[in-house]
């Protein structure tokens, strides 16, 4: 009898870590704005300086980012190393309690991810979600009934963030974050990463 086998293919690779303690920078320093776009989807704190790994008080923490997507990139990806990837653009943000963001994806990037400086138990999950027109494993139209949840049908996917714990995935992947059920401030990184270098069998793409 040959043995029963599931092939996870063409699957998402979501990343997750816990980098242990490093140096944190004063995120207290930085001026914040309040984020609340039209209708009101997302509600938190955000930093006003959008490249906030380039800061010298920052220099651990981007050192630690570095490290976690090289091994994503090399380790997990396999992409090869005469393709260098970079981060773009990164900034903290801060959810109180009953604070939240709704579905989105980072756009003009190919990996994203997020750091937590700070995360208390109920300070919110990240939740990832199945592209609403996804044909796998049924079409969005057909709502079958299931007896549990895994990751082969489940429409969203959720993590429960720890301090040092740090997530990666591709860009396109859409995202929340549940409220802050915490009396805890949750602070996080959140960055974009893209490439550079010349890609194809013949380099026809250089990217500088």
């Amino acid at each position: 009898m040959t043995q029963r086998t599931v092939v996870p293919l063409f699957s998402t690779p979501v990343y997750i870590n816990n980098v242990g303690e490093f140096e944190q920078p004063d995120i207290r320093s930085l001026e914040y704005t309040n984020r609340l776009p039209s209708g009101g989807v997302h509600h938190f704190l955000t930093s006003v300086d959008k490249n906030v790994l380039d800061r010298p008080s920052f220099s651990a923490v981007r050192a630690v980012v570095m490290s976690e997507i090289e091994f994503y990139a090399r380790d997990v990806l396999r992409v090869s190393k005469s393709v260098e990837f970079y981060v773009t653009n990164s900034w903290v943000n801060i959810y109180r309690r009953g604070e939240q963001a709704g579905p989105h994806m980072h756009h003009n990037s190919l990996l994203s991810g997020v750091l937590y400086l700070k995360a208390a138990e109920g300070s919110g999950d990240i939740v990832f979600h199945r592209e609403v027109q996804s044909l796998v494993p049924f079409p969005p139209a057909l709502d079958l009934d299931m007896d549990s949840f895994n990751l082969y049908n489940c429409k969203s996917w959720g993590h429960k963030p720890k301090a040092n714990d740090i997530c990666l995935f591709p860009s396109v992947v859409s995202h929340s974050v549940d409220p802050n059920e915490s009396n805890e401030e949750r602070w996080s990184l959140a960055f974009n990463v893209f490439v550079r270098g010349s890609f194809g069998p013949q380099h026809l793409l250089n990217i500088k």
